[in-house]
């Protein structure tokens, strides 16, 4: 016959198989909202060194558009690889700091926030119905995506932002200030942010709402002026 005592010590071992399981559990949790921010730390350092030490770009200028902006973005010859540092956006109401990478994919991601690519080589994820790339300073629809709880969290407070706040960008062609117009909620699969437009604006989008896939939030800004090239 099982003794008490051999009762005891099977729910002795359970409890601690059931301890130990739950350690684990929480060090993985902790370790997929926390810890990876400590990998996105030292690719944003990477990127940042990259970026500054890049060469300044020429710009490209069309005619000015609608309310004076001129159009300005990078020669016709700029074609960064999946992963490149592109540009940097601070966005300050939020503290955003962040080294853009060319690429949605989720490699990119783990990275910083990225910048939606044409369809081509190395991307998985692309805009098919971009002709060409769209870059802050042309009258084109940029759009940018990262992460709001993992890898850094860049975008956790993105639903924070106002109408009228700046999102400050840093190119090598020139710097320019966009200011928030609206902010969304979509379904996950919506296209609708994903298409080309003919006003210089870009849009930030991220998860929503927070721990969640279910949604996209989506941020709308617009050119409001130029710095120096």
């Amino acid at each position: 016959p099982i003794s008490s005592g051999d009762i005891m010590r099977a729910l002795r071992v359970v409890g601690k198989l059931l301890i130990s399981m739950g350690v684990g559990v929480l060090l993985f949790v902790a370790w997929t909202l926390w810890g990876t921010g400590f990998y996105t730390a030292d690719q944003q350092n990477r990127l940042s060194q990259e970026f500054d030490s890049a060469p300044k770009l020429t710009p490209a200028r069309t005619k000015r558009g609608p309310g004076g902006i001129e159009s300005t973005g990078p020669p016709k010859s700029f074609s960064p690889d999946p992963g490149d540092p592109v540009f940097k956006i601070d966005i300050p109401s939020i503290d955003v700091h962040q080294v853009v990478v060319e690429g949605v994919d989720t490699a990119h991601l783990r990275t910083g926030p990225g910048h939606y690519p044409t369809c081509r080589d190395g991307f998985d994820l692309c805009i098919e119905d971009f002709d060409n790339p769209a870059w802050p300073g042309e009258r084109e629809r940029v759009i940018v995506s990262g992460h709001r709880t993992t890898y850094g969290a860049p975008f956790w407070d993105l639903d924070k932002l106002e109408q009228g706040d700046d999102v400050m960008v840093e190119t090598r062609w020139g710097n320019f200030v966009y200011e928030v117009t609206e902010k969304s909620v979509v379904e996950a699969d919506s296209r609708a942010v994903v298409i080309p437009g003919d006003e210089a604006e870009m849009v930030l989008t991220t998860c929503n709402p927070k721990f969640s896939a279910s949604q996209r939030l989506v941020v709308y800004t617009e050119l409001d002026g130029e710095g120096s090239a």
